[in-house]
């Protein structure tokens, strides 16, 4: 998962799905997606770490004489060469905790509402729903009319048709459904207006630098 990209064909699907999605409904949905909510280097240098301890472990079994010379040029040099290769490792959330990536998540997803400008649509009825990749989680927030009406309970049910979409390979399907869903609840509370218009747009936002 930490690996999805999404198309321009796949793009253009959620875009579509949205502007569906939003003619039952007053309310606004966007759709973000970033690769990492963080840089976790922590999770780096333990990961090298790790790496230089097996490494020194190897040598120390190797039937050679050993060296404290050696021994210190190997690990600094493991240290140095592991890092960048535990940055492009997907394999290094198992050494973050589950909090931390949960809290990276809902906290990546807060920026990219207000960046959006949902918390400013008419109604107070705009819902994110924020994807990330490396994490392997979806978060949707709800403006503050959206939350009086609705909560925080039925959205657990929109990220995991997201989660199960890129489980079965197919995220687009997973994110078209999440809408279709979002829609439904919004349209509940917020019936479509006959004077209703667009407010944001419909585009798949992207990751916030």
């Amino acid at each position: 998962m930490a690996q999805l990209s999404l198309t321009e064909a796949d793009r253009e699907a959620i875009a579509d799905a949205i502007s569906k999605a939003e003619r039952t409904t007053s309310g606004e949905i966007v759709f973000s997606l970033a690769d990492s909510c963080g840089e976790y280097r922590h999770a780096s240098i333990l990961g090298s770490l790790i790496s230089t301890f097996l490494i020194t472990f190897i040598y120390l079994l190797l039937p050679t004489s050993h060296t404290v010379s050696v021994l210190i040029w190997l690990q600094t040099v493991s240290l140095v060469l592991f890092y960048p290769v535990w940055r492009s490792l997907p394999l290094r959330r198992w050494l973050i905790s589950s909090t931390e990536l949960d809290l990276r998540t809902w906290h990546s997803a807060f920026i990219q509402f207000y960046s959006s400008g949902l918390y400013r649509t008419r109604e107070h009825n705009g819902v994110l729903i924020h994807l990330c990749c490396f994490e392997k989680r979806a978060v949707v927030l709800g403006d503050k009319a959206v939350h009086e009406k609705v909560g925080n309970s039925k959205w657990d049910e929109v990220t995991d048709l997201i989660i199960t979409g890129i489980r079965e390979r197919n995220p687009r399907d997973g994110i078209c459904r999440a809408i279709a869903a979002c829609a439904e609840v919004l349209a509940g509370h917020f019936p479509a207006r006959p004077d209703d218009r667009n407010e944001l747009s419909n585009q798949v936002l992207p990751p916030l630098d």
